[in-house]
This record gives structure tokens, C-alpha cells and sequence, in this order.
């Protein structure tokens, strides 16, 4: 607690120091800003930071400067600091904070942010609200969660993101990004059971403006809207997010993906509820299959278009394989052995083929490859693999593999 009776996000006024960590690092009082008329001044804000971070936690000089500045050599670090110090508590002088002097204090040898001092720190109202939203959620849900999304209406981004490479900052970053993930999973949760979808869609949405890689928050969100029948606008979420990882880290649908997916496109909703509590787990789990990556033809061509757009960025063609199953001389397979032969191919492609790779049946009797990164004589050498493997399967005297390769050229 930063004082005795802490003012609340809603009834802070303008004659404390204010003190915003949240998505961006602002110190305030009345209307003004710190370094507002000159400019943040990096080494006084850094060390600011470090003040606030470590708050009540002293610190020796020499402590502080090789934290904060370990490429630097200074000859007199401890007139420095002090010097430092002191153009802090000045700055705050000419803010006409009421005592100005006493937030930064020095005793045995050391540094520190007074605690005692009268201000308003986002970070402070923000655990103090997790930690009443945790215990209320044992006897109140509904408290519970009001206080869940006034955590959320604090939270305006990872902390201190002007330090976004300093390790002094990283362990508490972290914690403060845990508990808004697990507060927020939580009054996600609970909205889906009460069956608040609106609200639920709207917080979902101010959570992945924060934390936009979560995949729960996604789940949650495209079934908010599914929910309320906006199942075009949960299609292209889905979209847009499959897009984006598959981009940025090479990662393909996770199970629960494709099920919300299926949900989509077939329209499942308020008649037919998801349940994703139950794979609650297996959201937190990656994708740990060792084969290829086996998909719908929708999807397929989301991949196609993924890949393609990277070629046209590195000029190198992506290679696609199609393989079709036929009797003799191209004749057609009764379907009782047109289904044996489709499920034994299937699982040789699964084998064969690597994690990267992505495979549809495109129709009956024919399966489409999308093969990444391979050039034409690499790509030639995978079919001819996966010919080989179907063969020594079993007998093929009734079945016919054939396969073939077609680059899908950047420049088409």
C-alpha cells in the first residue's frame, strides 16, 4: 500500500502525485508532468524507474549506477547519484509537490522510494485489486469479477515498457502481466457462465489490445461473438489470428483453434453452447504432434496464401504436391476400397512428411501438399518418399499413387 487509505482509481484527484506505470511510465501532480517542459531526461526517468521499482528496497550507489549503467565508469559514482537525487526531488520542487523531499530517502549508506510518502501508484491499486478480486471469488463471484474488471480497467499495458530490455525490470513485468492474465481468465469465465457475452466480447477485446498473443483471450472472444450470432466477424477473427502466428512465429491452429473453428463455420450457438473449460489445459500446452500438420481445404489455402506472400518477399516458388488414388490405368476405385486405400494413405503422409508440411484431401480420391522451404528437386525426392512408403504398405495391385508437383510461383 502506498499510504494508509489509498485513494481508488476513481476518486484520485489532481493534488497527489500521481505515479502511471501501465503502458507508459508518467509521473504528475495538478495537471503537470515530470520533465513535461523539457523532455523526459533519460538517465533522471531510468533512475526513477528504479526507485519506484524497487521501492522501499535501499540501495548503495555503486549498487544503483552498475544496474542501471554497467558500460559506464564513473570515477565518483556516489557525488553522482547524489546529484541525480537531488535534480529529482528539485523537478518535484518546481512541480509544487507538497513535500517535494521527502520521496527519495537516504539512510545507511543507501537509496530508496519512501513508501510513507502521499502519492498514487497505478501498480499499488492494481494488485490490491487482483488480490481482493482472489479473495472474493471464494464467497461473491459477482463482487469478484467487478473488481476483475476494475484490475482491467488499471491495466493499460505491460509494465514499464520504456525499459522493455532492463532485467531489473523483467521479474516484475512478468508478475504483473500473470496476475492480469489469470484475473481476467477468470472474470472471462465467469461472464461465459452467467452468460454476459456483450460484456464478455467488449473485455476480450480491451484484454487483447494488451496481451494480443493469448490464445485463451481469443477462444473467449470469438465465442463471445459466436454467442451473439456475429458469425462473420468471429470467422475473420479467427482468420486474422491464424494469419498472425502462422507469420510472425510459424505456428499452425491448435486443437481448440480448429474446434472453434468448425463452431464457426457450422454456425454452432446459443443452441448448441462451446465448453472450453474442459481443454482449459490443453490451452496451455503446444501443439507436441510430430507429424505433418493435417487441415481442411479452407484452411489449406489460408496456408497457400501465407506461403505465397512470403515468396513474392524472398522470389523463391513454393512447391505443391497432389496425390491421387486410382485403380489401373486410371480407372476408378469401388468406395469400400477407395476408403481402405484413402486411410492408408493418410497415415503414411502423416509419417512421411515433416512437421512444417501441410496436408488436405482435397476431394475423394486426391490429397494436396503444401511443402515449405523445399526446392523442385527436394520436393520431387518427399513425393517419391511418400510413393515409396504407400507401396511397401501392402499389396497395390488393385491401386495406383500417382503424384505430381506444381510450383506456385510468386510471379503468377
Amino acid at each position: 500500500m502506498v499510504t494508509e487509505d489509498y485513494p481508488s482509481a476513481k476518486t484520485s484527484s489532481g493534488d497527489i502525485l500521481k505515479i502511471h506505470t501501465l503502458g507508459r511510465f508518467q509521473v504528475s501532480y495538478g495537471g503537470k508532468e515530470l520533465f513535461e517542459e523539457n523532455g523526459r531526461h533519460q538517465k533522471i526517468g531510468d533512475l526513477l524507474m528504479y526507485f519506484i521499482t524497487n521501492r522501499g528496497k535501499p540501495a548503495h550507489p555503486e549498487t544503483i549506477m552498475e544496474t542501471l549503467w554497467p558500460d559506464k565508469e564513473y570515477s565518483n559514482p556516489r557525488n553522482v547519484l547524489k546529484n541525480m537525487v537531488y535534480r529529482i526531488k528539485k523537478s518535484l520542487e518546481d512541480m509544487q509537490v507538497p513535500g517535494a523531499k521527502s520521496y527519495i530517502i537516504h539512510s545507511h549508506g543507501g537509496y530508496s522510494w519512501n513508501t510513507r510518502a502521499s502519492y498514487w501508484l497505478d501498480i499499488d491499486i492494481f494488485e490490491n485489486l487482483c488480490q481482493e478480486s482472489f479473495e472474493l471469488s471464494k464467497s461473491d463471484s459477482f463482487q469478484a469479477a467487478e473488481k476483475s474488471r476494475e484490475a482491467l480497467n488499471i491495466y493499460l499495458g505491460h509494465y514499464l515498457p520504456e525499459c522493455l530490455e532492463c532485467h531489473w525490470v523483467m521479474a516484475k513485468r512478468q508478475y504483473y502481466r500473470r496476475l492480469f492474465i489469470t484475473r481476467i481468465s477468470e472474470l472471462l469465465i465467469f461472464q461465459k457462465k452467467q452468460g454476459l457475452f456483450p460484456q464478455m466480447a467488449k473485455d476480450c477485446e480491451k484484454a487483447l489490445s494488451i496481451e494480443d498473443f493469448d490464445e485463451n483471450f481469443h477462444l473467449f472472444y470469438m465465442e463471445a461473438l459466436l454467442e451473439e450470432g456475429n458469425t462473420k466477424q468471429a470467422l475473420a477473427h479467427y482468420e486474422f489470428i491464424t494469419a498472425l502466428n502462422y507469420n510472425e512465429y510459424g505456428t499452425k491452429p491448435s486443437p481448440a483453434m480448429q474446434r472453434i473453428y468448425h463452431a464457426v463455420k457450422n454456425g454452432i450457438g446459443k443452441t448448441s453452447r462451446l465448453e472450453f473449460d474442459e481443454f482449459f489445459d490443453m490451452f496451455k500446452n503446444q501443439d507436441k504432434t510430430q507429424g505433418a500438420f493435417f487441415c481442411e481445404p479452407d484452411t489449406f489455402r489460408q496456408f497457400c496464401r501465407l506461403e505465397r506472400l512470403r515468396a513474392e518477399r524472398s522470389g523463391f516458388p513454393v512447391h505443391l504436391g497432389l496425390f491421387t488414388l486410382s485403380g489401373p490405368d486410371y480407372q476408378s476405385l469401388n468406395a469400400e476400397k477407395l476408403h481402405s486405400f484413402r486411410q492408408q494413405l493418410s497415415q503414411v503422409l502423416l509419417v512421411s512428411l515433416r512437421k512444417v508440411d501441410v496436408i488436405s484431401s482435397w476431394n475423394e480420391n486426391q490429397f494436396i501438399l503444401l511443402l515449405p522451404g523445399l526446392d523442385h528437386s527436394q520436393a520431387s525426392t518427399v513425393m517419391g518418399r511418400v510413393q515409396e512408403a504407400f507401396k511397401d504398405n501392402g499389396p497395390r495391385a488393385e491401386v495406383t499413387l500417382h503424384g505430381s508437383i506444381h510450383p506456385f510461383s510468386p510471379l503468377e
